[in-house]
């Protein structure tokens, strides 16, 4: 008996019993093949390539270059720009941990002022404890025009208080620089509505960041030059759109809505401001980049009651797996 099983184990398996796990083996391997083929075909089409007519000007102010390559975009939903704003997502979480403050503020136009250090004394400056006290400050000691930063608080709830395209986060770090607020990196997200008929239809979104050259310069008189992005371009929710009333219901806004604090209602300023009063101890943001994953920026109903700050982003909901919330001082 004990010398059949030792002759059996060293003849090894049959004829018959490779074939039969042969034969298995291409029915598991031909499934797998078949699943994924699947798989792919119900996937999106890979996006396409958009020239986007950004002219040197607006390439030089966004990428720090006049190359006219940086016009290519991918056309949405684009998974290679998803790729991207993962990267991106991860850095503006590091950069907002480091942070002492974060303030946001609205554009209808381009960001041209991207500065490493913004003058500060403590002893003779106002406390910056609002995004509307850090614009007047910096308009007041570094000479910003006006008009380059909105003198925006919140999203209305009347037309006559439109939402702004365009945003530029400031993020505030320590710094050695005796008299200076240090800049630790700039995020600028600028959603641009092309709309002539000699243009693709469509919106050019982006989300930059701006941070240090390498190897910093010395002193405090540089800017902070193009790190990181990502840029995605989307068509009109209406396949069939041929002119810009076709989709003047597209958009993404708004950016941000920010949160103060509960004690500021001590202030009666309207339903408008009152409404985002709710923050219990510090305030806070919710942030939105573009989605490169999304198909288009249609509208989508908006179900919050009005006079609620629920009603101010309600419609942002599902339109993009790029929500932040945002403290404004990280540090406290």
């Amino acid at each position: 008996m004990k010398a059949a099983s030792v002759q059996s184990l060293r003849h090894g398996f049959s004829s018959m019993e490779l074939v039969v796990v042969l034969a298995l083996s291409a029915l598991i391997m031909g499934g797998i093949v078949v699943s994924y083929g699947n798989l792919v075909r119900s996937q999106p089409l890979v996006a396409s390539i958009v020239d986007v007519p950004l002219d040197a000007k607006r390439l030089s102010t966004f990428f720090n270059t006049s190359n006219s390559e940086y016009r290519d975009t991918q056309s949405a939903p684009s998974y290679g720009s998803l790729a991207e704003a993962e990267k991106l997502r991860e850095q503006f979480n590091h950069d907002v941990i480091s942070a002492t403050a974060v303030f946001c503020l609205a554009r209808s136009g381009d960001n041209t002022w991207k500065p490493a250090y913004i003058p500060y004394d403590p002893s003779t400056d106002d406390e910056l404890d609002t995004p509307q006290k850090f614009r007047s400050h910096i308009i007041r000691v570094a000479g910003v025009s006006e008009d380059l930063y909105r003198d925006f608080r919140n999203p209305g709830i009347t037309n006559k208080e439109p939402n702004q395209p365009n945003v530029s986060i400031f993020i505030l770090s320590y710094t050695g620089q005796s008299g200076f607020l240090r800049v630790l990196a700039i995020y600028d997200i600028d959603v641009i509505r092309f709309t002539s008929t000699q243009q693709p239809l469509g919106f050019h979104a982006s989300v930059k960041r701006y941070a240090d050259p390498k190897g910093p310069p010395d002193g405090t008189a540089y800017s902070l030059i193009y790190s990181a992005g990502y840029r995605v371009f989307y068509p009109p929710a209406n396949p069939l759109a041929a002119k810009e009333a076709d989709f003047s219901t597209d958009g993404f806004t708004p950016l941000y809505v920010t949160f103060e604090r509960y004690t500021r209602l001590a202030l009666r300023e309207g339903t408008t401001i009152d409404r985002f009063k709710v923050a219990a101890e510090r305030p806070f943001y919710f942030i939105w980049w573009p989605d490169p994953a999304a198909r288009h920026l249609g509208a989508q109903p908006n179900t919050a009651a009005p006079g609620t700050p629920q009603n101010a982003y309600n419609h942002m909901a599902g339109r993009t797996a790029f929500m932040f919330t945002v403290p404004m001082f990280p540090a406290l």
